[in-house]
């Protein structure tokens, strides 16, 4: 599915699809005497959450009609437990003085994102059909991102299995 609406419109910057991921925080620029607390939030938040089995749901956009300025595919199946997690890291970060999203969390997987010099909508046939394939959610992933003009690097940095 990606290959084939990525050759069909440059106005978005596609994911490579070995990248795609669920984010539960966005953090930002954090220095790294702060990664000990990340640490603590994470294996805590963990500890306590069980695992489950998602699958992929329906293509969506965030932005515009005409010229949505995010293209993704959003979760189905046992996101209680997905959002459980999320429920508790956002706690965590809270309480320890992280910044954390005002809006309400939006499990979805990022497909593509709109660049700053496109000049079309979406891409032709958006959105897509999907094939609804599972993956078991069974870990949290503490991940450190770079950005370059070649895309994001990700590097995980902590992974924290679930409790159950």
């Amino acid at each position: 599915m990606l290959a084939r609406l990525s050759d069909a419109n440059r106005d978005y910057r596609w994911s490579d699809p070995s990248l795609l991921h669920v984010t539960l925080a966005f953090l930002g620029e954090q220095p790294e005497e702060r990664l000990g607390s990340l640490e603590q939030i994470g294996a805590a938040s963990a500890g306590v959450s069980r695992g489950g089995v998602l699958r992929l749901g329906n293509a969506g956009q965030f932005g515009g009609k005409r010229a949505p300025r995010v293209l993704y595919v959003d979760l189905a199946g046992d996101t209680e437990a997905l959002l459980a997690l999320q429920r508790r890291v956002n706690a965590g970060l809270r309480q320890d003085g992280f910044p954390t999203e005002d809006r309400p969390f939006r499990a979805h997987i990022t497909l593509a994102r709109r660049r700053e010099s496109a000049q079309g909508g979406p891409p032709s046939g958006w959105p897509p059909e999907v094939e609804h394939a599972a993956f078991t959610l069974k870990q949290l992933t503490l991940m450190q991102s770079r950005l370059s003009s070649r895309g994001p690097t990700y590097t995980p940095l902590f992974h924290f299995p679930l409790a159950g």
